[in-house]
């Protein structure tokens, strides 16, 4: 599998040595596609991709790609309304105060979305070393 496959929002992983669960970024996403190890955020350990779990994460899809959209626009509208406003060319409080409750609201819908749709994307991961992650 291609280590420039997209990011995958609201991955995370669970480290089997302390019991802690983190998110990763695209960094670390590579690194574990391409099985090198990664660096716990709770105790330090070098952890480790075992097979079965890399075949779960590379099956893995992004369930946040159809809310893209809907974020791009509402960071795109929180732009034009802050810098129309601190610049002076929006001068009418009802259209600002309709704006900032849009926007407020959009982030109210979408943040509950994405987290109940990014839950189940977890991997465990073994402390480098460890029979299980041979």
């Amino acid at each position: 599998m291609s280590s420039s496959r997209a990011n995958i929002i609201g991955m995370k992983v669970h480290c089997n040595a302390c019991e802690k669960e983190f998110p990763i970024g695209k960094k670390q996403q590579t690194l574990l596609r391409e099985d090198h190890s990664i660096v716990c955020k709770g105790c330090k350990a070098a952890l480790v991709i075992s097979a079965v779990e890399k075949q779960r994460f590379l099956s893995f899809d992004n369930p946040a790609k159809p809310m893209m959209l809907a974020m791009m626009l509402s960071g795109l509208l929180s732009v034009c309304v802050f810098g129309g406003t601190f610049l002076g060319f929006l001068k009418s409080d009802t259209l600002v105060l309709v704006a900032v409750m849009m926007l407020i609201g959009s982030n109210l819908i979408l943040g509950p979305m994405i987290r109940s749709a990014t839950k189940p994307l977890i991997v465990n991961l073994d402390p480098q070393g460890t029979p299980a992650a041979v």
